[in-house]
Parts: C-alpha cells; structure tokens; sequence
C-alpha cells in the first residue's frame, strides 16, 4: 500500500464550488465515483479544505496498492468520469493533472484543516 498527499491552492472565488464538488463526489455522482476508484486501486481518498495565510488551498489524500499506476490512470483515462473529475480539479484548482512527482513521505495532516469528504473501500482479501 503506498499513499501521496497533495496540496494546490483553489483558485479565487472558487471555495464554494469546491465544496459543492466534494459534496456531489458523496452524493450524486458516489456510484460512478465509488467505482472509478476500485477500479483503480484506490482504498481512500480524503478531499480537505485548508485556510492559509496564503489563501483557500485543497489537501487531497490518496491511499492505494499501487499510486503511481493509480494517479497515472486519473491523468490519462478516457471513461468519462475521470475526465469530468480532472476538468473539475482545473477548474477549481488551476491544476492541468499531467504529472505529479510522487514522494516517498507523508507530511502530518493540518490541525485547521477542514475535511470536507472521505472514502475508504471495504478491505478487500488478498
């Protein structure tokens, strides 16, 4: 099992959208939402709301067998879901997901972070 935690500011006037697209990711779209990410290995992710000095930023956390494979297939996939999900993080985030550096450290979470959505899959036996 490996994870990564990532951190990207959202952008200006889009706090409110990125609640609301956490909160669709639990409720209308958790069907196609819980499946992309069995599909993809991914055993929990956590979307998180963090307010800096900085400004508004989105801390999301994902913990998977594999997440470079895991990442790599957010990035490219064709399904729809996944392009939906990646149009929303630019919107939102400014971010164009082409690639991430993957790091082998986990960084503590932040004491005044919001956590504004969380998964996490049934154990699956090996």
């Amino acid at each position: 099992m490996s994870g990564i935690v990532m951190s990207n500011p959202i952008a200006p006037g889009k706090v409110e959208a990125w609640r609301r697209f956490c909160q669709e990711l639990g409720g209308a779209r958790r069907q196609t939402y819980e499946a992309s990410r069995r599909r993809l290995g991914i055993t929990r992710e956590r979307l998180a709301l963090v307010e800096t000095a900085f400004g508004s930023a989105a801390v999301t956390t994902i913990d998977a067998r594999d997440v470079g494979r895991a990442l790599g297939q957010i990035m490219t996939s064709d399904l729809p879901f996944e392009r939906w999900y990646r149009e929303r993080i630019q919107e939102l985030q400014g971010v164009e997901q082409t690639s991430y550096d993957l790091r082998s450290e986990r960084p503590p979470l932040s004491q005044n972070q919001e956590l504004l959505f969380e998964w996490t899959s049934d154990p699956v036996p090996l």
